[in-house]
């Protein structure tokens, strides 16, 4: 496929980005249908046809429109996305499961404290629908979390945890963040704009700020390791986290004490030094990645 967008605007290759994003989200759903109709799949009760679903959507509406857009861009999609492999691999993977543990507390006290959040009374009605897409998609999440197989924890760390992983960072961080780049030409903005579309499009309100923040994070290690395999491998252990927690321990004492802990101002402290802590390993990353640059650059003169 030649690059034929390949002098487009940035934002014109945005627009291509989610024109493609929708015309994905219809073939998946016309897909889905028509194996509905065929097979008598029901979507709602049946664990196989949620991956099917899942699958379709994160490759048709996610994967493919940013190869895609890659494509009709750029003559090398491969070195446009970053997905390059060197010898600094395993220390850019350590900082960022590093970076994972590090930040957990701070996510997961956003996760609890985002999803008590109450709307004026005069937005109720909003709240109750907003509560409604959100129990029905938290419904979906435990279905497939509950199922204690070991080839149902394969299949939700390969298409939940893995293929989500991928798809969505070839989106949000791999396509997405650097048209945004391009036009902003600003290192901050991307990160921001592509992790609150990224939070945005799931549609989950009282899941909106974790979300967002993950994004953040995973952008600024997108941006300062220029590497997506990276953002992917963390976005992936995040969800996979989840998957093996729910999947071991959903009934160890220890775990329903986690669950249940109350959004107090011990939680509030830990969260706090867990964002200091994200903050200052991030900020001691990019000094040291700025002086491998510098020193590069000095050998290369």
């Amino acid at each position: 496929m030649q690059p034929v967008f390949k002098f487009a605007t940035p934002g014109t290759k945005i627009a291509i980005l989610f024109l493609l994003l929708c015309a994905g989200l219809i073939v998946s759903l016309l897909f889905m249908g028509l194996m509905n109709i065929v097979f008598g799949i029901n979507y709602a009760e049946n664990n196989t046809a949620i991956y099917i679903s899942s699958a379709l959507q994160s490759l048709f509406a996610i994967a493919l429109p940013s190869f895609t857009v890659a494509t009709l861009t750029t003559d090398t999609p491969n070195k446009f996305f970053k997905l390059g492999w060197n010898e600094k691999m395993l220390q850019r993977i350590l900082f960022a499961l590093l970076l994972f543990l590090l930040s957990y507390p701070f996510v997961s006290f956003l996760t609890k404290w985002n999803s008590g959040m109450q709307l004026p009374v005069w937005m109720s009605g909003i709240e109750a629908y907003m509560r409604t897409m959100e129990d029905a998609a938290m419904e979906t999440t435990m279905k497939l979390l509950s199922a204690q197989t070991p080839l149902f924890l394969i299949f939700n760390l390969v298409v939940v945890a893995g293929l989500a992983a991928f798809s969505e960072e070839l989106f949000f961080r791999g396509a997405l963040q650097q048209f945004l780049y391009e036009k902003f030409r600003n290192e901050h903005a991307p990160v921001w704009i592509s992790a609150f579309l990224f939070s945005l499009i799931h549609f989950q309100f009282f899941g909106f700020l974790p979300r967002m923040m993950l994004g953040v994070i995973l952008g600024y290690l997108f941006y300062y390791s220029r590497n997506l395999w990276i953002a992917i491998i963390f976005h992936f252990v995040n969800n996979a986290t989840v998957i093996v927690l729910y999947y071991f321990w959903s009934n160890a004492e220890w775990f329903r004490w986690m669950e249940e802990y109350p959004v107090n101002f011990t939680y509030l402290l830990v969260a706090i030094i867990s964002a200091i802590l994200t903050f200052l390993l991030f900020r001691n990353y990019m000094k040291h990645d700025r002086l491998l640059v510098e020193d590069n650059e000095t050998l290369n003169r």
